[in-house]
């Protein structure tokens, strides 16, 4: 299994978190290739987080609201309230930020 704490380079989109992690050891295989891949959709504006460009998204035991994706050139990450971000050809971890609620005393996804 890989180590994502070894990452190249953190992007921050909102609420999404893209690290960019060292393809060296990614064993993971392709479960889909394509051109356009939703990373997070709003459930509060219905904005969301689209790359456009050449990726493949990973087959790979991370966790959940996470996803490991690779761009294969290179991709924009766009959103409607965001400036766009340019993404390199490399290997990315998405992970969804996260909130501690005191009152619930609960960790609770931050929703868009």
């Amino acid at each position: 299994m890989h180590n994502f704490m070894e990452f190249e380079r953190v992007y921050r989109h909102g609420d999404v978190l893209l690290f960019k992690v060292a393809e060296t050891g990614v064993t993971a295989h392709v479960k889909e290739r394509t051109k356009k891949l939703t990373l997070e959709l709003g459930e509060v504006t219905g904005h969301s987080h689209q790359l456009a460009g050449d990726v493949e998204v990973l087959d790979s035991p991370v966790e959940k609201d996470q996803l490991l994706f690779r761009v294969t050139d290179q991709a924009v990450l766009t959103h409607e309230e965001h400036e766009r971000i340019v993404l390199e050809k490399g290997v990315y971890l998405k992970v969804s930020q996260v909130e501690y609620d005191p009152f619930q005393d609960l960790i609770v996804r931050i929703r868009d």
